[in-house]
């Protein structure tokens, strides 16, 4: 398989309805490993599109995955966002592996691990993103640099678009408190904290995902929450609301995401002990960026 050469995409950075241009092609590859099959969407900046875990749908492409980001008083840039303007995306390559491979439409990757890295523009804002999917973890991180001083109004540094019918979420605080409680579609957010992980439940396919973060992100506004409501319950990191980023600011953000089957009587033990496990495999060095 030949090295994917790197693109660029000469998007207009003006404003842009949401059905305007798009950050890259109209294109979607699956990559698929032991446990997980994820879809990454180019029109989605290389973004994921879809997340199955062990031949189950948990997070669907009714929502958008990756950063997104307005500017105080503007509109939304990043991923399938094109309101503020287009991301624009300066490269993207994909290894599985260790072998480059084409980003090309309806390609199917299967391996042990795969990667894919990004640089691209969202209005100030330059990100450099990697995506690694292994056989039993989906590892995404985000780093930032601001090129001028910006006032964001929100940035969101990670969304998962989880399915509606999940009943169920449970979280640890960073005190080591666990809090816990059910969805009801009411459009609210839940959670709202800064938590060193958290998961839930779709009793449907007896499956719990879990969100664990290396380094539990330190929020504003809403900070990790699920917006809960009828057509997903998708989980969010804001980690600045109406906040001022000075130029030359860097910094980045990290989530691991994994999957467990378990019943509805113990899945949230299920939950706590994937999240003890995936810390010490991430101690360890066997999960690693």
């Amino acid at each position: 398989m030949k090295p994917l050469v790197a693109f660029t995409f000469l998007a207009t950075a003006a404003l842009a309805p949401a059905a305007g241009p798009k950050p890259g092609p109209p294109a979607v590859v699956t990559i698929e490993t032991r446990d997980l099959k994820v879809e990454f969407a180019g029109d989605r900046a290389w973004t994921i599109h879809r997340i199955f875990f062990k031949g189950e749908l948990v997070a669907d492409k009714n929502g958008f995955y990756g950063t997104v980001f307005a500017a105080e008083g503007g509109k939304w840039i990043g991923t399938g966002h094109n309101e503020g303007g287009v991301e624009k995306v300066k490269s993207a390559t994909l290894t599985v592996d260790g072998k480059f491979c084409d980003l090309a439409d309806k390609a199917v990757y299967r391996g042990k691990r795969a990667e894919i890295h990004k640089r691209s523009m969202m209005g100030p804002l330059a990100l450099e993103a990697t995506y690694i999917v292994t056989d039993d973890c989906v590892l995404e991180r985000h780093r930032y640099e601001a090129t001028a001083e910006v006032k964001i109004g929100t940035l969101y540094a990670f969304m998962h678009a989880w399915l509606p019918r999940t009943t169920e979420w449970i979280a640890e605080k960073a005190d080591g408190t666990v809090v816990e409680g059910k969805f009801d579609n009411s459009g609210d957010f839940k959670l709202k904290d800064d938590p060193k992980w958290t998961a839930l439940y779709d009793p449907q396919n007896r499956r719990a995902m879990l969100a664990w973060y290396p380094v539990p992100l330190v929020g504003q506004g809403i900070k990790t929450g699920y917006w809960d409501k009828t057509v997903y319950h998708k989980l969010y990191n804001q980690v600045f609301s109406h906040a001022t980023v000075a130029k030359g600011a860097k910094f980045e953000a990290t989530v691991i995401v994994r999957g467990v089957e378990a019943d509805a009587a113990s899945w949230k033990a299920a939950a706590k002990a994937l999240a003890a496990d995936t810390k010490s495999r991430h101690q360890s060095g066997d999960i690693r960026f």
